[in-house]
């Protein structure tokens, strides 16, 4: 009986950035309603045959709502067990282009945050699975590429989806360009794979849907799909981009030693392009203005969310994996006495054997 897989994926992003919405057209892409906001912690899971008679693939799959206030609750599908099978997805909003750094950023530096604690445990329970997980981290950036010394992969596999092509495609050409850098440098920075998705834009959703596949379920896929022209919805795959053409052309006001040098992404380089960014688009929006008073609520409820919403998976997962077992089972005895049935007539001694 072979092994199937299991991963564990978290979706992030600030609030409205449209996170339900792609998760639906990976998951449901028939389904055309508007999903509701999502509050805090919302699972589903996908599943996959890898081949005829094996068990499925599972793909348990969180959207964490409510933004960046709500970061403690990384810590449920993030974790030292599952660490081995995670991976995150932070979308990011193109139609709030003043934001989309500092937001991203963000996102970042609060999952890798949880990773490395993670990572750290495992050292200590798992050493082999933590250097095997480390060595498939830096295996993202070829050892023969430019920037291999340069860039900081994340330990575990990184997707940034910039959402809303649609509003993103009638900007000036030299926003989109600067919007389109300033992505594609910060994705290669961290070893992610870059992906820009309109709601109307087939092809995007298909690259969407292609690459989830893939980290999801870690199909590989003989076509690697570079798509940089930033006229155009991208789709850059991790490892595949270079400081040398992100920053051909630097920003105004800027040059390349603002962003990287020989041997390490500048520290500043995040504000940098923040600052590109509000002289191009005026000052960052804050979403969260009107919550100051919520906000105060949010923590005070936050540490047992947290808890609770660990025990509420925990039950969810024994479950589903119950619920699993038995329909496995119930295929296998099914297959079995269908097959009884066909070999009775021919051959009665068979039959009594396999008893």
């Amino acid at each position: 009986h072979a092994e199937h897989l299991e991963t564990y994926t978290l979706f992030v992003g600030q609030r409205q950035a449209g996170k339900s919405s792609l998760i639906t057209a990976f998951h449901n892409p028939t389904k055309d309603d508007t999903p509701k906001p999502t509050v805090a912690l919302e699972y589903l899971f996908a599943r996959r045959s890898a081949a005829p008679n094996q068990p499925k693939d599972v793909a348990h799959i969180w959207e964490l709502g409510g933004g960046s206030k709500l970061r403690n609750l990384v810590s449920v599908p993030i974790t030292p067990q599952n660490i081995t099978s995670n991976v995150v997805a932070i979308i990011v909003d193109l139609s709030q282009p003043a934001n989309l750094i500092p937001d991203l950023c963000e996102w970042i530096d609060i999952i890798r945050a949880r990773v490395d604690e993670c990572v750290a445990t495992l050292k200590q329970t798992n050493p082999e699975a933590a250097s095997a997980l480390e060595e498939s981290a830096s295996l993202r950036i070829p050892a023969d590429h430019a920037d291999a010394r340069v860039v900081r992969p994340m330990t575990i596999p990184l997707l940034i989806i910039a959402n809303k092509y649609d509003i993103y495609k009638d900007m000036e050409s030299v926003q989109k360009k600067t919007i389109s850098q300033a992505l594609r440098f910060v994705a290669h920075s961290n070893g992610a794979t870059l992906l820009t998705v309109g709601a109307r834009d087939k092809a995007s959703q298909n690259n969407l849907r292609m690459q989830l596949t893939q980290l999801l379920f870690r199909t590989s896929s003989s076509k690697k799909v570079e798509l940089t022209n930033h006229d155009k919805p991208m789709a850059v795959p991790a490892g595949v981009d270079s400081f040398d053409n992100i920053l051909k052309i630097p920003p105004k006001g800027t040059d390349v030693a603002d962003f990287v040098g020989p041997r390490s992404v500048n520290s500043d380089a995040n504000v940098t392009w923040a600052r590109v960014m509000e002289d191009m688009f005026g000052p960052k929006r804050s979403l969260d203005d009107a919550e100051g008073e919520e906000k105060k609520e949010d923590e005070v409820f936050l540490e047992p969310a947290v808890d609770d919403m660990r025990s509420q998976r925990d039950a969810a997962l024994v479950q589903y994996k119950k619920e699993a077992e038995r329909k496995l089972q119930l295929e296998i005895s099914g297959k079995k006495s269908s097959s009884r049935s066909k070999s009775k007539s021919s051959s009665k001694s068979s039959s009594s054997s396999r008893k």
